[in-house]
């Protein structure tokens, strides 16, 4: 990478500058009888959130919920940070880059990430053929490290390439204006590349880097722990719900997000993670629990200058609330 050590810090840095010198960004506390303001974005493992409310589960189990939109990844990321939003559904790299601005709570793990891809334009026949070209990823984040394990594979480093700031959202107009040359990406965004004529270029098999996680402000689980525990409750009955509810879960989340049913994307490579998933991956003994994860990806954020510290596993990941 050509003179990029500041340049991968830079949208963090722009973050925290936001987050502490904008004071119309300060957290807004909701009283306890107020819903629980979630995010969730265009992706088919938060579709839980809506299919729940529309069934009625949260209520059923004594809380209220306020789904809340967001087209863009990054912007939902600010707004969780800022207090704008209770909790959210996030990758655990996510999580800790904001966790020191605006301390979280991992309660839960909703599913396993998905076939997160690296797409190349038509053009492009292999990762050798990258050399001296553009990345896009969000940088200062754990999904360099996937670029950073493309390169790898091919005999190449960071050094080959030149990275730039993409939201994986913009993929399409990214690679159709040859802004840059690759795009790193998940769904339903990769396979609209890929149906434009864009390609996979790696990984070639699945590449479970990223699972995404039910995080609350720590500020939240703490005023409002029996809320949070009604959540967990209603959200694992919704899982088991919607397996069995494929259609009507694309019905549900066209209604929210005013689209056509056949606009919504299934993510069949997608593993949505039950209750029982959610005991076994917060077992700290297991080498590939939430907490392994957690720290493999600490230290990359901290090997690339994202975060300066270790985070504190016991403190940020909180497994109690589960049923």
């Amino acid at each position: 990478m050509k003179n990029t050590c500041f340049a991968k810090i830079v949208p963090v840095i722009l973050i925290l500058n936001i987050l502490t010198g904008c004071s119309v960004l300060q957290p807004v506390e909701a009283p306890d009888n107020e819903p629980i303001r979630m995010g969730y974005t265009e992706w088919w493992g938060d579709y839980t959130l809506v299919v729940g409310k529309e069934k009625g589960f949260f209520q059923q189990q004594g809380v209220q919920v306020e789904p809340i939109f967001h087209e863009v990844y990054s912007e939902y990321i600010i707004d969780l940070a800022s207090g704008q939003m209770d909790g959210a559904f996030l990758a655990m790299g996510d999580v800790i880059n904001i966790n020191h601005v605006s301390p979280m709570k991992v309660v839960g793990v909703t599913d396993d990430g998905g076939a997160d891809s690296i797409v190349v334009s038509p053009d492009i026949e292999s990762i050798a053929d990258l050399q001296g070209k553009k990345v896009g990823v969000r940088i200062g984040t754990q999904y360099e490290l996937m670029v950073t394990e493309m390169l790898r594979s091919a005999g190449m480093d960071s050094s080959d390439v030149t990275i730039v700031e993409v939201d994986p959202e913009e993929v399409l107009t990214a690679l159709s204006s040859d802004r840059v040359q690759a795009v790193y990406t998940w769904e339903p965004f990769l396979s609209e590349a890929v149906a434009d004529g864009n390609k996979v270029i790696f990984p070639n098999e699945k590449m479970r880097l990223f699972p995404d996680v039910i995080v609350f402000r720590r500020s939240v689980v703490e005023q409002r722990p029996d809320d949070i525990k009604a959540f967990l409750r209603a959200w694992f009955q919704t899982v088991e719900y919607r397996m069995q509810h494929e259609g009507e879960t694309r019905d549900i989340a066209a209604k929210y997000l005013e689209l056509r049913p056949e606009e919504i994307q299934p993510d069949n490579n997608l593993k949505i993670l039950t209750l029982s998933d959610n005991k076994a991956i917060f077992d700290i003994q297991d080498k590939n629990s939430i907490y392994t994860v957690t720290n493999i990806t600490s230290d990359y954020l901290i090997s690339i200058g994202a975060v300066t510290q270790q985070v504190d596993l016991l403190e940020l990941i909180d497994p109690n609330f589960l049923p």
